[in-house]
């Protein structure tokens, strides 16, 4: 605002009626300009509604029949913001075995976008990954299968937010380590700040499998064993599928009255597909005559 008169002016903003007029703020919105001097207002907007306008903006003078009269001409759109797939399908997948895939999210948008990535019914406890689980080999799990004291967060998205400036783009990783035997089909949602939740969205589609391992040979023989001396045989397990397995001996729940003793000093592991796997076990027999026992 410009005072070109040779007297102070003092000058309010007259409040706008209109919806749009109402999204402006005026700073300030009131003072005294002196003689030849000059006030710089600052103004801020906060569209609330779609579309073009033409506003008009008015600050009263003391003393002039004629408001200082100010248009605003703008228009206001939806960001536009797209996948670069419209699906994300992984095929089969195996349990506790992480899977990633790429896509790509496009700001063509004449302003920068900030945004979150977040994934329909996941869960919130960490899923458990099978890299994780060999190192376990005492864990409970192996004989209970895995607890959840909530549901498992499978999905992890890299990076899960930040910012696209305009015409740019942010390339992101999808991560799905499922410990749920089902079909998957979710929905990766984006929010953004600003305009709202769930603005696009990309379909997820899986299947996860536990793929069936079988031991090579189902008696390991040992032949004449003296007592309390340590013996080792190795026997394969063998995966004939497309899909990586998990395997873990499952702890001796040793007793007293236990005949033979067994161990194995590489209990856990992964089956990749079509191959084998190496376990060896030791045996301590404990009593004298002949043994059989179950190995899990």
């Amino acid at each position: 605002l410009m005072n070109q008169g040779v007297l102070d002016a003092p000058f309010t903003y007259i409040p706008s009626t209109t919806n749009v007029g109402s999204c402006f703020k005026f700073e300030p919105e009131e003072g005294i300009i002196a003689a030849g001097g000059s006030q710089t207002v600052q103004i801020s907007f906060s569209a609330t509604v779609l579309g073009s306008f033409d506003e008009e903006f008015q600050f009263s003078v003391a003393g002039s029949p004629v408001p200082a009269t100010l248009t605003i001409k703008g228009s206001v759109t939806t960001p536009s913001l797209e996948f670069d797939v419209d699906e994300i399908n992984f095929g089969e997948i195996s349990f506790g075995f992480p899977y990633t895939q790429r896509c790509r999210l496009t700001n063509s948008s004449p302003v920068p976008l900030t945004f979150q990535l977040r994934m329909s019914d996941d869960g919130t406890q960490p899923a458990v990954d099978s890299l994780d689980q060999i190192r376990k080999e005492g864990d409970p799990s192996w004989r209970k299968g895995i607890h959840f004291y909530l549901e498992p967060k499978e999905f992890t998205m890299n990076p899960s937010q930040g910012t696209i400036l305009p015409q740019g783009h942010q390339d992101i990783e999808v991560t799905l380590c499922s410990n749920t035997v089902m079909d998957f089909y979710r929905r990766m949602l984006v929010d953004l700040e600003g305009f709202g939740k769930g603005v696009a969205a990309l379909v997820i589609t899986a299947r996860c499998l536990v793929p069936e391992l079988q031991v090579s040979s189902p008696v390991l023989l040992y032949d004449e064993c003296h007592l309390n001396v340590p013996y080792e045989r190795k026997f394969l397990i063998a995966n004939d599928t497309d899909l990586p397995g998990c395997y873990g001996l499952i702890p001796q729940q040793r007793k007293d009255d236990s005949p033979v003793f067994y161990s194995s000093p590489k209990p856990c592991g992964i089956v990749q597909p079509h191959s084998f796997a190496e376990i060896p076990v030791i045996i301590e027999v404990q009593t004298l005559d002949k043994h059989c026992t179950k190995v899990l």
